[in-house]
């Protein structure tokens, strides 16, 4: 649920988000009850990420397909958006997500390259 209701926030905030980290979430969510879709939300609020993002896609996800979390990434306008997928379901972890997350974030908190 971060990236749902985190999408909005990041994109309220503009130029004062330096980077963010999304992912296990997608424009076509066939499982959803009616009520949760947001697609048109959802869509609006990538368009407005500038900031670097780095968007996390679980391979096998049972709840958000994979083609709608290809579709997602595609709308970030962000010229600095990576993409990193994972083997799995939807709840599904792995540590080296983590791991990519924690770089990523410092990498661009500090404005130093974090391997």
């Amino acid at each position: 649920m971060g990236t749902r209701f985190g999408l909005p926030l990041a994109a309220a905030l503009g130029d004062q988000l330096r980077c963010a980290v999304f992912g296990k979430f997608g424009l076509h969510a066939p499982g959803l009850y009616e009520g949760a879709e947001v697609t048109s939300r959802i869509r609006t609020a990538a368009a407005k990420v500038t900031a670097p993002v780095l968007f996390h896609v679980q391979w096998d996800d049972e709840v958000f397909a994979r083609d709608g979390q290809f579709a997602l990434f595609d709308v970030f306008p962000s010229p600095d958006k990576q993409l990193i997928a994972y083997p799995g379901a939807h709840a599904e972890y792995q540590p080296g997500a983590t791991m990519a997350w924690c770089r990523f974030v410092c990498s661009h908190l500090l404005d130093t390259p974090i391997f």
